[in-house]
């Protein structure tokens, strides 16, 4: 599971920001004395956190990341993405699917001279086995200046080395330390690691006890995170029901995910694949609806609107993720779907019948009707907004200490806790449109 991220100098972020995933104490949450009269329910009950055995404390489900238009937040979950692609490809590999996902690649803060000429960095923290592990990469344009993982057995919860390595400038060369919990064979490919990629993305294909857990999170969760690919994410869902049916003869992926997008009163009578032909193994994707008579009519996926096609590739997402228990990652999530809709994904991620493998979700939204009560707690909600020199500040609604009951909607639209676009006076939209008015 994820307990938080942190990131420096990455394209509109240039102080560092963090995203946590760790639940606010109890004891340091404000609870009115009529919330249960008006019927708001408390920050547990609205989403339980995941307790963490041995460690005082719970992680959420799910985060949610409001703010105006080019505050950043898109370049928060870009930026936690982009790690997580590097780490399981490595970086040239990465570079290379910018055709598909344009933020792959390091971009630091360009509107200050200094910034632009330093590293980007990163920081992830994980939980697995009841273990805390923690990837830091520092990188520039032309090699990893650092990188390193430790980890923080519950038990002692003192931090461990597993691996260490960090640039030397004089000797132009990598010094490597590397823990006694991570003695293996695999330490002897250090040496032909090379500078400008990772250590990480080259161990995330061998068999490594220690660290299963945390590169199988990373390794298995989908790739990208907008839902305006359409042709890329079908051909990775062809990819993936392919292989589901080729192990199990039955379309399992397909199936649960057309449960999902049943409740959501799309017309469709069911979903189907099937080969291009008896000699191809290419596999293509049909909505099938019913005439008035009963009768099946099949078309292509790709026909149904486009809010149809999103939703499938939505569904694919959260089924595999909650499948298995990994993170998914949306940018903008109510882009061509009800805000109902969104709710009711929300509410899945945080049900710990549905999620019982602690699946997290990340996203960001302009739908500040998801902020209503009883929908998500208080240190759920992350907001955006920019600086004076235009850098990215990102701050969770808890710095404000309001209350369970407040019209969190409300107050955010009246700027109570920043993160909304400077917009004209009536007088200033009234001046601009004499001026336009006789300039034409």
């Amino acid at each position: 599971m994820l307990v938080d991220f942190t990131v420096e100098n990455y394209r509109s972020i240039k102080e560092p920001v963090t995203l946590s995933a760790v639940a606010q104490k109890q004891s340091a949450r404000k609870t009115s004395a009529t919330s249960k009269r008006k019927g708001i329910k408390s920050d547990q009950e609205i989403a339980p956190g995941y307790h963490v055995k041995g460690w005082d404390m719970e992680i959420l489900p799910v985060l949610a990341i409001f703010g105006a238009n080019a505050s950043g937040k898109s370049n928060v979950i870009q930026a936690l993405d982009y790690l997580l692609m590097m780490m399981t490809h490595g970086i040239q590999e990465t570079v290379n699917q910018k055709r598909l996902f344009k933020y792959a690649k390091l971009d630091p803060f360009k509107l200050d001279n200094i910034s632009a000429k330093q590293p980007t960095k990163f920081e992830l923290r994980t939980i697995f086995d009841h273990n805390i592990y923690t990837y830091t990469l520092e990188i520039n344009q032309h090699r990893v200046i650092l990188e390193k993982l430790d980890y923080a057995p519950h038990t002692t919860k003192r931090i461990r080395r597993l691996y260490h390595r960090q640039w030397d400038e004089k000797s132009k060369k990598n010094i490597w330390k590397t823990g006694d919990d991570f003695a293996g064979p695999h330490n002897q490919l250090q040496q032909s690691i090379k500078e400008n990629d990772l250590f990480i993305s080259t161990l995330i294909k061998l068999d490594i006890p220690i660290v299963k857990e945390i590169f199988d999170w990373v390794k298995t969760r989908w790739p990208g995170i907008h839902l305006g690919n359409e042709n890329f994410e079908l051909d990775l869902i062809k990819n993936v029901i392919q292989e589901d049916m080729d192990a199990s003869d039955s379309n399992i992926i397909l199936t649960e995910s057309f449960k999902i997008i049943q409740k959501f009163d799309t017309g469709l009578s069911r979903i189907e694949i099937k080969k291009k032909s008896e000699e191809d193994s290419e596999y293509n994707i049909y909505a099938v609806h019913k005439n008035n008579k009963g009768n099946e009519i099949y078309w292509a996926l790709d026909e149904e609107s486009l809010g149809t096609q999103r939703l499938f590739n939505l569904a694919v997402k959260i089924v595999l993720t909650l499948e298995v228990g990994r993170l998914t990652i949306v940018d903008e999530l109510g882009t061509n779907i009800h805000p109902n809709i969104v709710k009711y994904i929300i509410k899945m991620f945080q049900n710990p019948k549905v999620n019982p493998l602690n699946a997290q979700l990340i996203f960001t939204t302009h739908d500040n009707t998801l902020q209503r009560n009883n929908l998500l707690r208080r240190d759920q909600i992350w907001f955006t907004q920019k600086r004076p020199d235009h850098s990215t500040e990102l701050y969770p609604l808890t710095d404000f200490h309001v209350r369970n009951d407040l019209a969190i909607d409300k107050a955010y639209l009246d700027g109570r806790f920043g993160a909304v676009p400077f917009l004209p006076s009536d007088e200033e939209m009234i001046l601009q449109g004499d001026e336009e008015c006789q300039e034409s």
